[in-house]
């Protein structure tokens, strides 16, 4: 879910501005989120409601109406704006930019595949938007539950893509690329998203996966699509939904989709993760090994309250995995607090209690207990200054 938005964000400053490259910077100042990212927003929290054709359509046009301006296609702006809720036939490729909750809810292909027809048959029913859907949250959930290298894996994918729904996969970008132009279908958007996600690699060191932001093979997929150019903002969205479920997201992206995105999108992340659903990018206790405990020396504790918003809490809750062989150091959420700590040799600097505001949306951080040993750490007196540390790297500027 969080690769979509992210691809969404990357292509949004590229959709009516191409450009046939890889090279070119990966967040801006002027890259923001689009339609792609608010319904992907509302396909999630149709979920949690209950994954009806109902939820589907009230969630729509609830985030719809939200956000009026964030130039929805002709006939689905006047769907969303008006009281009909049937479907009208379209075969866009809106469809497919909103299906990755669907993978990621879904506990069987098969229930990937269905709750996939139902959120694209209230709108777009006619058979090329929902095989759209299908397709990309087929891909999805194959790619998060594969075992093997990234390799075997895709070429799975692609044999059941290819053998289920007919889409053209031997293709390459570089054939694609030179007369590829905009094409809001679902036949002309999700089988380029799809190849641009199979043709990703490691830009360095192909077949390992590692979690630098330039160097990992979600951003080289990110960089595949855009450079297609079309409808890019889609075309990158549908390809990160997929990257998303196989490579890790470097830890650098959130700091800046979080800035990017508003609160009442990032609430509906918080209470997917407060359900257990899962997303891949989140950093858990797992990193820790085995026998490790969560301890300190000499620890100290203060009493505080830092305000946070909704996407400031779902960007921290969301840790910090290693960035390196050398770097040791993780952060992570559990059962209302966040911690850091330094795998392997049991050292922990701080834990920080989260606490849900009552009289309105939101959470404050309440305590900070932190390792006042100067011979593990020199600890920073202020409490505000300790949080900063709980926020994962910041790349755009």
């Amino acid at each position: 879910m969080l690769g979509a938005i992210i691809g969404d964000i990357v292509g949004s400053i590229y959709e009516y501005n191409n450009i046939k490259t890889k090279d070119f910077k990966i967040l801006t100042d002027e890259s923001f989120f689009t339609d792609d990212t608010i319904m992907t927003i509302a396909v999630a929290e149709a979920l949690l409601k209950g994954g009806t054709a109902d939820d589907f359509i009230d969630s729509m046009k609830k985030f719809g109406r939200l956000y009026p301006k964030a130039d929805y296609g002709s006939n689905f702006g006047s769907w969303l704006m008006s009281d009909d809720r049937k479907p009208y036939n379209s075969w866009g490729n809106g469809s497919a930019m909103r299906v990755s909750p669907c993978a990621w809810f879904a506990d069987s292909l098969d229930e990937a595949e269905r709750l996939a027809e139902l959120s694209a048959s209230v709108t777009h029913s006619h058979p090329e938007g929902i095989k759209g859907a299908k397709a990309t949250a087929a891909a999805i959930y194959l790619a998060r539950t594969g075992h093997g290298k990234h390799d075997k894996r895709k070429w799975e994918i692609k044999e059941y893509i290819e053998s289920k729904y007919g889409y053209n996969l031997s293709r390459t970008l570089d054939e694609i690329r030179p007369t590829y132009k905009f094409d809001e279908s679902c036949q002309g958007t999700v089988p380029e998203a799809i190849i641009a996600f199979l043709e990703s690699k490691h830009p360095i060191f192909p077949g390992i996966c590692r979690v630098d932001f330039e160097a990992s093979e979600f951003t080289d997929a990110l960089r595949n699509a855009v450079s297609l150019g079309g409808d890019c903002d889609t075309l990158t969205a549908i390809t990160g939904s997929i990257a998303e479920a196989m490579h890790k997201i470097p830890h650098e992206f959130f700091s800046d989709t979080f800035d990017i995105i508003d609160d009442p999108l990032a609430q509906v992340i918080n209470e997917w993760l407060d359900a257990g659903k899962p997303l891949s990018s989140v950093v858990t206790s797992d990193y820790l090994h085995s026998d490790e405990e969560l301890r300190f020396s000499k620890p100290q504790s203060a009493k505080t309250r830092i305000n946070l918003s909704q996407k400031q809490f779902a960007c921290m809750r969301h840790g910090r995995a290693c960035r390196s062989q050398d770097d040791k150091w993780i952060t992570f959420y559990q059962n209302g607090k966040l911690y850091n700590f330094r795998v392997g040799l049991g050292h922990m600097l701080y834990e920080a209690k989260i606490t849900k505001r009552k009289s309105k949306p939101g959470y404050y951080i309440s305590e900070i207990t932190f390792e006042s040993d100067p011979e593990i750490w020199q600890p920073k007196k202020d409490p505000a200054k300790i949080y900063k540390g709980f926020i994962p790297y910041r790349k755009r500027d």
